[in-house]
């Protein structure tokens, strides 16, 4: 027979129990709460790997941006350094073009300034020129003296002085009317160069030669000389060898 409990063992049985449930409860919430951190943990290491590989996708990104960014601006430095080249190039170039205009205005001067003595020049020229020369050049002088344009006037004294060196080293043969002793002539007349010239009339009554003297022109009369003035000229004319004939010269031609 089993005897009943007294109430002293009752209490403590009591505590007992409380105690085991106590401890039952604590041991139930530690595991949930191990779960729970275990749960989190989990998450939070998912996220982390996650976060990793958005990270490494992003650094590719960025890697690539930075690499794009870093050829731009070495092409945008090599574009300024070459703007800046060109730049120079180009302050180089006007300051040269400056340099060369200052001299081409200085030079222009220089000619503008010598200008009037080279036309009086070659006005003392034409009165020593034989006048068929001189009828010839007088639209080339007129030219020169008339025109506005400063390479107007020196391309006139060029064409001049070239066609006056040209006939320097010609023989001509020409016909026309000369003026000796106040009389006018006509008569054939036979230049050798613009130094000296030989001139007979038509029935042979009147020849002689032409020089220059004291920068003018000058006919002479030799009428003995007439016949071989004629056969000079006729030779001439027809570009034919003759003999050699005895011509009046005028030895200080060139003064």
């Amino acid at each position: 027979m089993v005897k009943p409990m007294n109430k002293i063992s009752r209490v403590f049985l009591n505590f007992t129990t409380i105690a085991i449930l106590l401890l039952c409860s604590v041991n139930v919430v530690a595991q949930n709460n191990v779960d729970q951190l275990t749960k989190q943990w989990l998450e939070l290491d998912k996220s982390a790997n996650q976060l990793n590989q958005n990270w490494q996708q992003e650094k590719q990104q960025l890697t690539l941006r930075v690499s794009l960014l870093s050829h731009q601006n070495k092409n945008l430095r090599e574009k300024i350094n070459n703007t800046n080249n060109q730049k120079d190039l180009v302050n180089q170039q006007r300051q040269d073009i400056l340099t060369q205009q200052t001299l081409i205005e200085r030079k222009v001067a220089q000619y503008r300034q010598a200008l009037p003595n080279i036309l009086d020049k070659l006005q003392q020229l034409m009165s020593s020129l034989p006048p068929y020369l001189v009828q010839q050049l007088s639209p080339e002088l007129t030219n020169a003296t008339t025109q506005k344009e400063l390479t107007g006037k020196y391309q006139a004294i060029a064409n001049l002085v070239k066609q006056v060196a040209k006939n320097s080293e010609l023989i001509h043969v020409k016909q026309g009317i000369i003026q000796l002793d106040n009389k006018k002539l006509l008569t054939k007349q036979l230049y050798f160069g613009h130094d000296q010239a030989w001139f007979v009339t038509q029935d042979n009554s009147r020849a002689g030669v032409g020089f220059r003297r004291n920068k003018h022109w000058f006919w002479q009369e030799e009428a003995q000389y007439a016949s071989n003035i004629r056969q000079a000229i006729n030779h001439a004319q027809n570009q034919m060898p003759g003999p050699l004939l005895n011509l009046p010269t005028y030895l200080d031609a060139n003064e």
